[in-house]
């Protein structure tokens, strides 16, 4: 997972650096850090191609996977994603990534890419911000109500996902986006104690005061979903140190998670 030991020194004294100074530092690494390498794959393959002109990481749930959530042997909302950081609280998430409706998932499917965070050690629970591609108001056609409004989603596994918000809460855990099927777009994720926000394309389209699992260290993934192929690249990080008041909005990211 790393490219020599040089590598994974330097790593090492940067991610010192940040707890002495206790700011967010970013961190760049070598030519092939626009496509994110995975740790390890969690129900999900990935693999390295070439979509609308630019060199990424595709990830789509396997084929067993795939072929149990349509017959309702595997539960979907599944933790479903490529691990490609070990440890994170807090600090900066972000990545161009994109999504296409492979075909093998059920008619329902959206495009579902984005962000799991704050996973436990055995990769079992998670929190994540994921985006509906196909729900998003730049399709042509646009999506019919209520869709349009619900292109962007806050979940927390295993107990708080879509139904359960949309229930209890509609409308607080998601919102529309100007996004679309077949396009890049640009997904931060701001996340310091118990809040997340996240910005598209530099605008702010959701915000959670309540995380379920905040300030809890644990690995990043790339998550996909149901009938999904989701593309990531340009992958950053930049990791919170509490004690100096620095506003993440300001914090340029570039943790390179491929160094893990």
């Amino acid at each position: 997972m790393y490219s020599g030991a040089i590598h994974r020194r330097g790593a090492i004294q940067a991610l010192a650096a940040v707890a002495a100074t206790g700011a967010v530092m970013p961190i760049r690494a070598g030519a092939e850090s626009d496509v994110p390498r995975p740790i390890v794959n969690n129900l999900v393959k990935a693999a390295r191609q070439v979509w609308n002109g630019r060199e990424c990481l595709s990830v789509e749930l396997t084929d067993g996977e795939q072929r149990g959530r349509l017959a309702k042997t595997r539960t979907s909302n599944g933790p479903s994603y490529a691990i490609v950081h070990r440890s994170f609280s807090a600090g900066v998430i972000e990545s161009d990534v994109g999504a296409e409706v492979n075909g093998k998932g059920a008619a329902d499917a959206r495009g579902f890419v984005g962000f799991a965070f704050h996973v436990s050690d055995d990769l079992q629970t998670y929190e994540a911000v994921y985006l509906r591609m196909t729900n998003g108001r730049l399709n042509d056609p646009a999506p019919p109500p209520p869709r349009i409004d619900r292109a962007i989603q806050y979940v927390a596994h295993p107990d708080f996902h879509f139904a359960v918000s949309r229930a209890n809460f509609p409308g607080r855990y998601e919102k529309g986006a100007d996004i679309g099927a077949g396009r890049w777009h640009r997904l931060r994720l701001e996340v310091r104690g118990a809040q997340v926000r996240a910005l598209v394309d530099g605008v702010v389209a959701l915000t959670v005061d309540d995380l379920h699992y905040a300030d809890r260290g644990g690995p990043v993934g790339l998550f996909v979903d149901d009938g999904t192929r989701g593309m990531f690249a340009n992958l950053y990080i930049a990791q919170w140190s509490p004690g100096r008041s620095i506003s993440l909005v300001s914090v340029l990211s570039g943790y390179d998670l491929a160094t893990g």
